[in-house]
């Protein structure tokens, strides 16, 4: 591979990884919408180039306050090949430190973009929002199906099937299984021998889900969780004064 298509692929990458990760995070509080691949590369070109130039302006920046913290566009533009061969290591820090600080500026441009709409989108099913992910990982689900002709059906969930439309999943029940008729009072439990029941989604008209073990909605929250909390909830804060330690170790690490 000759430099000039290396020089190429990185400077791809340093557009692209900024502009990528905004967009992953645009589509966690944004309702899913339909559209073409186009305008998806479009945006994420779009958005990596004004991160990047950010960071490309703040390691000039950089540059002009502490000579030799980092790479001097002008320089590199001019003599390329020549000005990374005298200059390795600063080329090497500042080619890893315009992604990381794109990346941070994504995240603090996004969580200012996103205050009024805090709350994630979960671009799951309604089934495997309610039966795995609130669920989680010490908690089983176990659910009272109402079906389409009134008869009610209870049992663990054990899978499921999750095709965009309900009408085409099916749901696993593990026992222990209970039947309860139209107008009945009782419900009738099958016994051991049965051990799967498979209900199709298109009979499905409700689904009630209890949590039996421990329950995640109630758990505590350790300190690790209550950390992420909290940088999450000052992620523009927190991104910008990560941006100002990397700036920080520049200019250290220029100093030696």
């Amino acid at each position: 591979m000759y430099p000039g298509s290396v020089a190429a692929v990185v400077i791809f990458l340093l557009i692209v990884t900024p502009g990528a990760a905004f967009e992953l995070l645009w589509h966690r509080t944004r309702p899913r919408r339909d559209e073409s691949a186009f305008i998806e590369v479009s945006r994420v070109l779009l958005t990596g180039v004004v991160f990047s130039g950010a960071a490309v302006v703040t390691l000039t920046l950089v540059q002009a306050i502490a000579p030799g913290a980092a790479a001097d566009p002008v320089a590199l533009l001019r003599d390329g090949a020549g000005y990374v061969r005298a200059q390795p290591a600063v080329v090497l820090r500042s080619v890893l430190a315009v992604p990381l600080l794109g990346l941070l500026y994504g995240v603090a441009a996004h969580a200012l973009l996103s205050r009024a709409a805090s709350r994630r989108v979960a671009h799951e099913t309604g089934w495997h929002t309610a039966f795995s992910r609130l669920a989680g990982a010490t908690s089983r689900a176990f659910l009272s199906v109402q079906l389409k002709d009134g008869t009610t059906v209870t049992g663990f969930v054990v899978g499921y099937s999750t095709d965009a439309d309900p009408a085409k999943r099916d749901l696993l029940l593990r026992r222990p299984i209970s039947l309860r008729p139209p107008g009945k009072a009782v419900a009738t439990q099958l016994e051991r021998s049965w051990q799967i029941l498979t209900v199709p989604g298109s009979e499905i008209s409700t689904i009630a889900v209890a949590y039996v073990g421990s329950a995640p909605l109630g758990a505590e929250v350790g300190v690790a969780g209550q950390l992420l909390a909290w940088v999450t909830a000052r992620a523009w804060q927190t991104s910008l004064v990560a941006a100002l330690g990397v700036v920080i170790v520049l200019i250290v690490l220029a100093s030696w």
